[in-house]
């Protein structure tokens, strides 16, 4: 998606990240003139009164309200320990004559508490993250789904506060024509965790490597999805490792100074512009070599809903009623129903996620649409939609159990997501995992006594099962295993791989080994059983699509 806002100065619009489902999600840098972001703390609308805070730390100032200490004591340790010491002393030759002054942060719980204050010049969209404003020297938050969201969202925002900011006068004076997107973004985007980067954004590369449809720096530059965040870091990655990381400063500065021009790159790097893009081009075809050999799946099968743009999140009902979520109407997702031909939408809101009930006749799901991550369900015979009342708020995912008795609910109540058990109506059951790692993707076995999630070990993502007492990890080694689904029979599936290519896996409960089936070239984005095989997601040409598998 692409947005135009205009400000009394200048806009870049600019993206952050989201783990949870194969979507672009953006924050921005404002550098804007509105008045509205120094009118901090004087709020129109809010529903209770945020009695703020403020821990300073050496290098930020960070405020918070009631409810949000614990969150406000991990950000301090992300943003001094991971953040600055990652990105400052690569930049601090710029603050030789504009000193370093420490950066205010402002966290809000959700974006409805966010919208409801005058914190920013800026609204955030449903999907928006925060903004930071480049010319006051702050960082606006909004809390974030998993601690891997956290990190990464605060490593990028504070990215761009650090080597923007020295030359916020030449961007307030017009003394300069800017810093290009490709330039911003990727620095941003290089220096967060790995980890921390939205995976499918890896996957959008791969697929236009493969395709030979790497985009042009001035198309990159527009930053306008996925693709062009994943362009922007995997050049600037390029940069840093064929010319030195200590080479990044110094190009950003002559860019500021000398304009985005070949003679510019030519002094630092004896390479032109093109040049530098065709050498970069030709290092990614080497690069994403995994399953590039292999024949397109696309080619011979049709996708199952062409005409509903990106989907998500299928399932199965037990009439074989098909689910799954859609952008059709250009929203951050919309539930469907297929009922043989007929699909017809199911919610007023935006879905963020959904299970079914064992009968078929409602389903659990996950909306922000109001301001904030909540519970709902659905009866699929009336259409009547009730908010379900829990302790357990945030929630981002959720599974509903075979025996309809309970759910596993994935929730950040304290930072990171941990797992917990509730009744369909909303009371509190149990915790299964809360750790001060991340735990998501819950998964039920078919005999309702076994849950498998996703945790991460040792920087890649694992499977893990609890048996209703203990708990294992069940895969290992140097791949992520991912979106776990269980067939009817007890077999378990889930999604392996690494560098944007991910395929269907069989799991071995007693080896914890992870065969894959898969020997076609596209990327897999989900796997769902079904009686005579799987559903797969597809990602191909910047589309990710439904179709039918049979191994």
């Amino acid at each position: 998606m692409k947005k135009n806002l205009c400000f009394a100065l200048l806009l870049i619009g600019l993206f952050s990240l989201s783990m949870a489902l194969p979507i672009t999600v953006h924050s921005a840098v404002e550098l804007s003139n509105t008045g509205a972001e120094y009118r901090f703390g004087k709020v129109k609308a809010l529903s209770r009164p945020l009695r703020w805070k403020k821990m300073t730390t050496p290098h930020f100032e960070i405020y918070f309200y009631q409810g949000l200490e614990e969150l406000a004591r991990r950000s301090a340790r992300i943003l001094e320990e991971e953040a600055f010491g990652r990105v400052f002393p690569d930049f601090q030759g710029l603050y030789t004559l504009t000193p370093y002054r420490k950066i205010r942060v402002i966290l809000f719980a959700s974006r409805n508490e966010y919208q409801n204050s005058q914190a920013s010049g800026l609204s955030l969209t449903d999907t928006s993250e925060g903004v930071a404003h480049i010319l006051i020297n702050r960082l606006v938050v909004i809390g974030q789904p998993t601690f891997r969201d956290l990190r990464g969202v605060l490593t990028h925002e504070i990215t761009h506060l650090i080597t923007i900011g020295p030359f916020r006068n030449n961007l307030l004076y017009g003394v300069t024509d800017g810093v290009p997107g490709w330039i911003a973004e990727g620095l941003a985007e290089y220096y967060m965790p790995a980890e921390t980067r939205f995976p499918n954004r890896e996957v959008a590369l791969r697929d236009v490597v493969l395709r030979d449809k790497v985009d042009s720096l001035s198309t990159i530059s527009m930053v306008s999805g996925n693709l062009h965040y994943a362009e922007a870091w995997s050049l600037m990655d390029y940069l840093a490792r064929k010319y030195g990381q200590d080479q990044l400063a110094p190009m950003l500065e002559a860019v500021v100074k000398q304009g985005h021009r070949d003679r510019t790159f030519k002094q630092l790097f004896g390479r032109d512009l093109q040049e530098l893009w065709t050498d970069w081009r030709e290092e990614l075809k080497t690069i994403y070599q995994a399953g590039a050999d292999f024949p397109p799946y696309t080619g011979e099968n049709e996708p199952l809903f062409p005409d509903y743009r990106d989907q998500a999140m299928v399932k199965v009902g037990p009439g074989g009623e098909v689910f799954f979520l859609s952008t059709n109407l250009g929203r951050i997702y919309d539930l469907y129903l297929a009922d043989g031909a007929q699909v017809r939408r199911l919610t007023e809101q935006t879905v963020l996620a959904y299970d079914l009930a064992p009968d078929g006749r409602q389903l659990v799901f996950l909306s922000d649409e109001e301001g904030e991550r909540r519970l709902y369900r659905l009866d699929l015979t009336s259409g009547v939609v009730t908010p379900i009342t829990s302790e357990i708020t945030n929630p981002i995912a959720v599974a509903w159990s075979p025996q309809g008795d309970r759910l596993a609910v994935a929730a950040n109540l304290k930072g990171d997501a941990d797992l917990f058990l509730i009744a369909p109506d909303g009371r509190l059951l149990g915790v299964v995992a809360n750790s001060l790692e991340d735990e998501t993707a819950p998964a039920w076995a078919p005999d309702g006594q076994q849950l498998v999630y996703v945790a991460p070990y040792e920087h890649y993502d694992q499977l893990y099962l609890w048996n209703g007492e203990t708990t294992r990890r069940v895969t290992a080694g140097d791949q992520h295993h991912r979106h776990p689904v269980w067939q009817s029979d007890g077999k378990l599936y889930c999604l392996t791989g690494d560098r944007g290519y991910y395929r269907p896996a069989a799991v071995d409960l007693a080896t914890g080994t992870a065969t894959p089936f898969w020997p076609y070239r596209e990327s897999v984005l989900e796997l769902t059983p079904r009686e005579d095989g799987f559903f797969v997601l597809l990602y191909n040409d910047q589309r990710a699509e439904v179709y039918r598998f049979q191994p």
